[in-house]
């Protein structure tokens, strides 16, 4: 292996993008893991309810229910939609901070001292434009990706700063998202609700994603000046 060859071994320039997605497939088991013990939990709860209604008179039932309200409100809604929340930031916090480390470590490959911190912006907008602008990364196979990021970056941002309440306007862009996803829901003005079929998709994208960033970082490396056959 050349010395430049090396270098990029050892950076963890090959593997970054892999090991992203690996990690991205942890997130996923976890998600569903979580998933599948709240819907257990409801379950139990659903029978202990049958089975009490089953002894009591039907005008009594009801009431009954009515009992367990907030217990199966908190099984069937407030946990879950605290978990898949809680899940949105970490998968976010995740995204932003692998591409950032990506700049870093692919700006010590290039003849400019620019790095993506120098750039106007701030977060994952900053990195992709430091990806397509200082290091020439073709983005035209990730446009939907991207477009899916930038939306899942507009729900992060109204968990984070407005509790999950929507903005008023229809034309917001966190709004337009939500009209064009089945699993993300909520009025203008009112609050995010998050289904379980979210945290699948949303990995899936970002699995998508570092797969045809991964093909760029390979391209990159193929084609670096140090590659070159007279080197």
């Amino acid at each position: 292996m050349s010395e430049i060859g090396q270098k990029f071994f050892v950076s963890g320039l090959c593997l970054h993008c892999g090991m992203a997605v690996k990690e991205l497939s942890d997130f996923l088991q976890f998600n569903h893991e979580s998933e599948k013990g709240w819907n257990a939990k409801d379950q139990v709860l659903q029978s202990h309810i049958d089975s009490i209604l089953k002894k009591c008179p039907e005008h009594d039932h009801s009431m009954i229910v009515e009992g367990y309200g907030w217990e199966l409100h908190t099984n069937q809604f407030k946990y879950p939609n605290i978990h898949r929340e809680s899940t949105v930031l970490t998968i976010f916090s995740f995204l932003e901070k692998q591409l950032n480390d990506l700049c870093d470590i692919l700006s010590d490959f290039i003849d400019s001292d620019l790095r993506f911190k120098d750039l106007s912006g701030q977060g994952i907008e900053r990195a992709i434009l430091y990806l397509r602008k200082v290091i020439n990364f073709n983005f035209s196979t990730s446009n939907r990706e991207i477009a899916y990021i930038r939306g899942f970056n507009q729900v992060r941002n109204h968990i984070v700063h407005n509790g999950g309440e929507l903005p008023e306007s229809q034309t917001h862009n966190v709004n337009k998202f939500i009209k064009s996803n089945d699993n993300v829901r909520g009025n203008p003005g009112g609050s995010l609700i998050i289904s379980d079929k979210f945290i699948p998709e949303l990995i899936e994208v970002l699995s998508s994603f570092f797969k045809n960033l991964d093909s760029e970082v390979q391209r990159f490396i193929q084609n670096h000046p140090e590659n070159a056959p007279n080197k």
